[in-house]
């Protein structure tokens, strides 16, 4: 991102992992404390992927003629398909992404509760659409991972075992505003923002911040 830019569109293409607890305000909360003015747009429909927003047609209006700085991408983690988020991906960028000037953000999802062992694969298909794009990598499922080592450990899954708490989405935001800043450093706590409004205290608060930082920069190196 360029440094000296003050105001920045965003596009987020995703499902409910996007729409629960409104990550597009938590992330624009985020750029505010930072004094950059994020427009936060969302095409979210519950339980689909790259495959469904590749057939919409206001997919295609909407990244065509939004003028969007950056879009982000994002999958389902129940019933993931690594080759049609991979395929249908390409599909977005190749006709809708490419030639706008917009930069694709992978928001890299996070396995369903006791199902670390599927992690891998999923990461790796969002960092291969990235690097076919030329795009940014959010490794929001990564460090979710890293923040369930925590002792003690926020709660970052809802009781359904898949959607994120407050707490879950304040880190997934973390690691979309540093994947778009570049910022190699973790933010001071007073330019966080309202992270007690998300259910957690200064220590955790502290601690995601570290944990997104840190691996959103070894995706993005």
């Amino acid at each position: 991102m360029d440094a000296c830019k003050r105001k920045i569109r965003i596009l987020f293409i995703g499902n409910s992992l996007t729409y629960v607890n409104d990550l597009p305000e938590v992330v624009r909360r985020l750029f505010e404390g930072v004094g950059i003015e994020a427009d936060c747009f969302m095409l979210a429909v519950g339980g689909k992927c790259m495959d469904y927003h590749a057939r919409q047609a206001e997919t295609a209006y909407n990244i065509r003629y939004g003028h969007y700085d950056y879009i982000v991408l994002q999958g389902k983690a129940t019933g993931f398909d690594p080759d049609s988020f991979y395929e249908n991906g390409k599909i977005i960028f190749d006709k809708f992404i490419s030639g706008t000037g917009a930069k694709p953000v992978m928001y890299v999802a996070w396995s369903l509760r006791g199902e670390a062992e599927k992690q891998p694969s999923m990461t790796a298909a969002y960092t291969k659409l990235a690097e076919y794009t030329g795009g940014l990598v959010a490794p929001a499922g990564e460090a979710w991972q890293k923040a369930l080592r925590l002792r003690p450990a926020p709660e970052i899954y809802k009781e359904d075992g898949n959607h994120p708490t407050r707490a879950g989405t304040y880190l997934c935001s973390l690691c979309i505003f540093y994947a778009i800043t570049g910022r190699k450093k973790s933010m001071a706590l007073g330019e966080q923002g309202y992270f007690s409004d998300y259910g957690l205290d200064r220590h955790a608060a502290v601690a995601f911040n570290r944990i997104a930082c840190e691996k959103t920069r070894e995706f993005n190196s």
